[in-house]
């Protein structure tokens, strides 16, 4: 081994041991920086203004939940298209039980759970993982154009006017600019189709099944093959189904606004979706922050204080709240689920030893 191995050897373990430190660094600071930010503008704003209303609260969290659906809806289509036979309630169960380990250090975390909770389910460990890995992809790809679709209102004019100059004007006609981006990403989709499916394979941590139990690889493990690719017809037409997700959660934030004292309308229903869109996909790319916390509510807390009838006060209270309502909303419906998993299973066994 010459030199320059040796010494590119030991920069780049020196990086995965230093990466870890760096990332819990960034997000303590992001942290620290969000919570201040937040207090700064509660103390600036009007807080007589902000009246929490805990059904509207509880409506948020519903929407939230809700909201999700279609990516259940997607992840069992795709686990069958590739061989599972995984039924839904499995799948919804385990997606949701998932949905907690993005909270976990890891981006990875995510797949190992839901990979696991299939394992005996009908599902290959290789499928469960890489599949899921390709309905976050969709996901967080159907945000980031909602978000980008929306920019000429939802982004603040701080944002756009650091942006080149050649293309202020497209943001002057928001209409126009929505419907060239919806053009531009139906015409991308079989191309985005093939860099999707390599993405996925890419992420996806190899996963193997040691007796009992889902383990990391090793020599003496078994793993699958990748599955095969997903075509551009069958992203299309979930890619659009996709959507009401992210309408369904800007209307999660306007229950969540109406709980902390704005008068929201059904009339900026377009908006609270943008601004749930970017937020979350900024959340989600930001590598180190664990379920985007942090980087999303700095992101949304910025979004809504651009828009108007919204003070300071009420946005830090609607941003923070947001996140509250939908970790409780992960956390009631993945014990829910896990809880009638465990009675189905534990009543198959009964009348299993009774007929015996």
């Amino acid at each position: 081994m010459t030199v320059e191995a040796v010494a590119a050897s030991s920069r780049a373990n020196l990086f995965r041991r230093l990466w870890p430190v760096l990332k819990l660094v960034l997000f303590a600071l992001v942290v620290v920086f969000v919570g201040q930010r937040a207090w700064n503008l509660w103390r600036e704003g009007d807080v007589g203004a902000v009246t929490i209303h805990w059904w509207w609260l509880l409506a948020a969290g519903v929407l939230y939940l809700i909201g999700w659906l279609p990516s259940v809806l997607l992840w069992h289509r795709l686990i069958h298209v590739l061989g599972g036979t995984s039924n839904r309630f499995d799948v919804a169960r385990a997606y949701f039980a998932g949905h907690l380990a993005k909270y976990i250090p890891g981006k990875a975390s995510v797949l190992i759970v839901r990979a696991g909770m299939l394992a005996d389910r009908g599902c290959r460990p290789s499928i469960s993982a890489l599949t899921s890995t390709y309905e976050v992809l969709v996901a967080m790809g159907v945000g980031l154009a909602v978000g980008i679709t929306m920019a000429p209102v939802v982004w603040p004019k701080t944002v756009i006017d650091r942006l080149p100059t050649a293309i202020h004007p497209a943001f002057g006609h928001p209409l126009i600019f929505g419907i060239g981006v919806v053009v531009v990403c139906v015409a991308l989709v079989p191309f985005v189709a093939q860099v999707l499916g390599l993405i996925a394979r890419k992420l996806t941590p190899p996963v193997t099944m040691s007796p009992g139990q889902l383990v990391a690889p090793s020599d003496s493990a078994t793993t699958d093959s990748p599955p095969t690719q997903i075509g551009g017809r069958f992203l299309l037409g979930w890619c659009f189904f996709s959507v009401t997700t992210w309408l369904v959660h800007g209307l999660s934030l306007g229950c969540t606004l109406r709980a902390v004292g704005v008068e929201a309308s059904m009339s900026d229903l377009l908006i609270w979706t943008g601004d749930v869109a970017s937020a979350s996909f900024l959340g989600f790319a930001a590598m180190f922050a664990p379920g985007g916390l942090g980087v999303r509510e700095a992101a949304l807390l910025e979004l809504l204080m651009s828009q108007p009838g919204i003070n300071p006060a009420q946005a830090a209270a609607a941003t923070m709240l947001l996140r509250a309502a939908w970790l409780v909303a992960e956390i009631l419906a993945a014990a829910a689920l896990t809880w009638r998993g465990f009675r189905k299973r534990t009543r198959s066994v009964s009348e299993g030893d009774r007929f015996r």
